[in-house]
């Protein structure tokens, strides 16, 4: 995976949510019609400039490129899905529901999509019905990113107040990825806040490891917590250049999406 430069925030939209930004996990039957296939279908170079420019912060302009995916083929399922996002950015929820159901209707099999299904529920806060359709993405023996959905189920299950769930989805995205380093990160916000320092230490530790992927919005979030821990540790040293690194590198919060 990917590690970012921390001197270079930017925004993480549906990557996580969608895994949009590397290939699909999915599955493909091909008994389906035009829609599954990225390199077959005319949408797909519709959905990457509704990408791009989203995360330049130009949602309006995203908005109608989504719409233009649509128009070239209403069967793909990415054109659904990110079209429902953007939807949500401009606070049309109805009109994104329709567009999420849509997308399953499509590929009902297709774990990213279930992936991003599962987190469009998570935040209308049918938790019970999110956790269904992230089971059916991960079980999925040929979806290849499962820990993303795994995050995402234990960011819901924080959402629900169900600790004990969320960190379950949380070790098992670790054991099943172990440089991806968002429940690590996830694992250490969940530990400072039962008073476990040192567990959230041992965390941080191993984002920072060389190894672990890091994207810069959860960097931050990592750097705030490690400052915390090891503040609480006595480790003041440690705990001033975290804060020094997120005074350098972050001039604003960099946003993210789900994780």
């Amino acid at each position: 995976m990917r590690c970012f430069d921390l001197r270079f925030p930017t925004v993480i939209a549906l990557c996580v949510t969608l895994a949009a930004c590397g290939g699909s996990g999915a599955t493909r039957d091909d008994t389906q019609e035009l829609g599954l296939d990225t390199e077959n279908s005319p949408a797909e170079l519709y959905v990457k400039m509704a990408e791009e420019y989203y995360n330049r912060g130009q949602t309006e302009v995203a908005f109608r490129r989504a719409q233009q995916a649509l128009d070239a083929d209403d069967k793909y399922p990415r054109a659904h899905i990110w079209m429902a996002f953007l939807l949500e950015q401009l606070r049309q929820g109805d009109e994104a529901r329709k567009h999420y159901d849509q997308a399953i209707k499509l590929a009902p099999n297709n774990s990213d999509i279930l992936n991003a299904y599962a987190s469009f529920l998570c935040r209308e806060r049918k938790y019970a019905e999110a956790e269904r359709y992230f089971a059916k993405a991960v079980e999925n023996p040929v979806y290849t990113t499962p820990w993303i959905a795994m995050v995402n189920a234990g960011n819901c299950a924080v959402d629900a107040g169900d600790i004990a769930k969320a960190e379950s989805h949380y070790r098992a995205a670790i054991e099943a990825n172990e440089s991806f380093g968002t429940p690590l990160v996830k694992m250490a916000e969940l530990a400072m806040k039962r008073g476990d320092a040192a567990a959230a230490k041992d965390y941080i530790d191993r984002y920072f490891a060389p190894a672990t992927g890091r994207t810069p919005a959860i960097s931050f979030t990592a750097l705030e917590v490690g400052a915390q821990a090891e503040r609480q540790l006595g480790n003041s040293k440690r705990a001033a250049y975290y804060e020094q690194m997120l005074k350098t590198n972050y001039q604003q919060t960099p946003t993210t999406r789900d994780t």
